[in-house]
């Protein structure tokens, strides 16, 4: 069922054929959440009861991976033998945990372990010949690529005539031809048997370590160091937080929560933050501490945060905590700038935007192409990739929408591009300028998208009678968290309700209503970001701005606590005035 708002966005009620009267007796939980579930895909009670307490012994053997065994062996050969390992890693938070999982692991196995992170900048993402021919320079025997390698065909190559041998750690879309590896760990390969493909590199680095320690006999004594830092590049590199990626984040984040400072760097960023007393969340590790991590190397060198976390000596940690705070700060400065630019330029077209937009713009720096993809994307609900200068050719990132396979839309135009790859939702490439307008009228040529594609959409996930907000609901909800990509925050239609009061904070925009429905009982509703478009549809509506009129909702059922009282609370997510 859609239905449009008044504030233009689309609202998709979900339908289920699940037996939610059943499922809700079988599990002793509330109807709603019964329904969210059964909206998520989980119909057994074994699913049900595994998704409403989360454990760490409900991953699967990494064993059942495609070449885990071959990889595990090779690893327990070159620590033997004293060979140099050199982990080959990437500049976001996803590749920099999963270095910091295996160089410490490694390290405390005895292994001669190095890493390398390449420059963002100066070299692009994934293995260069350069940097593999500097690697075996260094007396290096096995390579081991985390966050990268699947595409590296020719550089695993030449790895394999300097006399290294390669074992790939990826989560990438692989292509028709694989490198010549000794091992490919990458659940998305065609033959790979294992079930859930949508791991990231963090989660495969975190069940690789815990399965090394297993076949050599040795304690996983990081095993929880470990879980956090996976739940970091988990929520960090936003997959899909279902079936295994789910319980990672969950039992991380229980263990963040629980000692703040498991990894001392980690700690270090987040008492720098005002955040050592508060709790760990969803919300802080992919608005606070990612974008910090992701900072180093976007505007500078991801050595700063790679020795964050593996550093031991608290000046030191203060020194990098600062380098990265300063940088996150620059660079949310240029990502503002960068993307008040393009919606200007993109606003002055005499045309009207393309259903993909492409748009090459030289002063956007190339570490931040992806950020400002990702925004442009969030204001015009278009696909979008923003090109700016390279060394010697166009690079650039972009940033899809759930109704649009960013990377097969680009794989059927391949021969394009110097250089992609990506997956579902985001992609990065290399593209010579004259190519530009070739891709981005191939792009749209191809596009069977509609204009109503591009509106905002909500799903929600199910009809909610106004007695039914309950603080007894509101707790139960939170055990289906967290919520992201694939677990998406449960919303609710509430229809018909009365505004008897509202709250206008301008400065905050921030909206307080107090709501009911036919009974004295009252429930305050809080809206954010919705000041401009509540001040228009009460305008259009010829109502009264303070209340006295009747609208629906959709929201979110949280729990609020606010001097020392708990009480149930709405977060309205948006509304049709009647």
């Amino acid at each position: 069922m859609t239905n449009l708002s008044s504030t233009g966005t689309r609202w998709i009620l979900h339908e289920t054929d699940a037996n939610i009267p059943l499922m809700a007796e079988t599990l002793k939980i509330n109807p709603i959440t019964a329904r969210v579930m059964a909206n998520r895909g989980i119909r057994t009670k074994k699913t049900a009861l595994s998704f409403l307490k989360t454990s760490i012994n409900h991953l699967r053997p990494f064993l059942d991976m495609k070449d885990a065994q071959t990889a595990i062996c090779r690893i327990e050969s070159a620590i033997k033998l004293g060979e140099k390992i050199t982990i080959y890693g990437d500049y976001d938070a996803d590749g920099i945990t999963s270095i910091a999982i295996l160089f410490k692991l490694l390290t405390r196995l005895g292994a001669n372990v190095a890493y390398y992170i390449p420059h963002r900048v100066k070299e692009g993402y994934g293995m260069n010949k350069t940097a593999v021919q500097n690697i075996a320079a260094g007396g290096t025997k096995l390579i081991l690529t985390v966050d990268n390698g699947i595409s590296a065909i020719d550089e695993i190559a030449l790895a394999r005539e300097l006399g290294m041998d390669t074992i790939i750690i990826d989560h990438h879309e692989p292509g028709d031809v694989l490198p010549q590896a000794v091992a490919i760990i990458d659940p998305k390969q065609h033959d790979c048997p294992y079930p859930f493909k949508e791991l990231c590199a963090g989660g495969l680095s975190y069940k690789f370590a815990a399965a090394l320690c297993q076949h050599l006999n040795a304690p996983f004594t990081e095993q929880e160091e470990f879980l956090a830092l996976a739940a970091i590049a988990t929520i960090g590199d936003i997959v899909k937080l279902v079936d295994e990626n789910r319980i990672l984040a969950n039992c991380g984040v229980a263990i963040l929560n629980k000692n703040k400072l498991i990894n001392p760097g980690l700690g270090s960023l987040l008492t720098a933050r005002g955040y050592l007393e508060k709790p760990i969340d969803m919300f802080l590790i992919g608005f606070v501490i990612c974008p910090c991590i992701n900072a180093a190397g976007r505007l500078s060198t991801a050595d700063i945060a790679m020795e964050l976390l593996l550093s031991d000596e608290e000046d030191r940690q203060a020194q990098l905590t600062n380098q990265l705070i300063e940088l996150n700060d620059a660079r949310k400065q240029l990502t503002a700038d960068c993307v008040e630019r393009v919606l200007t330029n993109l606003a002055q077209q005499t045309t009207p935007l393309d259903k993909i937009i492409v748009v090459s713009d030289i002063e956007t720096h190339e570490s931040i192409a992806g950020i400002v993809a990702g925004r442009i994307r969030e204001t015009t609900g278009r696909p979008t990739i923003v090109l700016t200068q390279g060394d010697e050719a166009m690079k650039g990132s972009g940033r899809s929408a759930p109704c649009y396979n960013l990377y097969e839309a680009l794989s059927a135009h391949k021969h394009l591009f110097l250089r992609f790859g990506g997956h579902y939702m985001a992609a990065g490439l290399t593209i010579s300028s004259e190519n530009i307008p070739l891709l981005r009228e191939a792009l749209n040529r191809d596009c069977t998208l509609t204009e109503e594609d591009f509106l905002p959409v909500l799903d929600i996930d199910s009809e909610l009678e106004f007695k039914g907000i309950t603080l007894e609901l509101a707790h139960e909800l939170t055990r289906i968290a967290p919520f992201g990509s694939g677990n998406h925050e449960p919303m609710f239609i509430c229809r018909e309700l009365v505004v008897e009061n509202v709250r206008i904070i301008d400065e905050k925009n921030t909206l307080i209503f107090t709501l009911s429905k036919g009974t004295p009982r009252t429930v305050k509703g809080l809206a954010f970001g919705l000041n401009e478009s509540y001040a228009k549809a009460i305008a259009e509506a010829g109502a009264n701005k303070n209340g006295g009129f009747s609208m629906d909702v959709v929201c979110c059922v949280d729990v609020n606590v606010y001097n020392g009282i708990t009480s149930v609370q709405m977060r309205i997510r948006d509304f049709k005035i009647k």
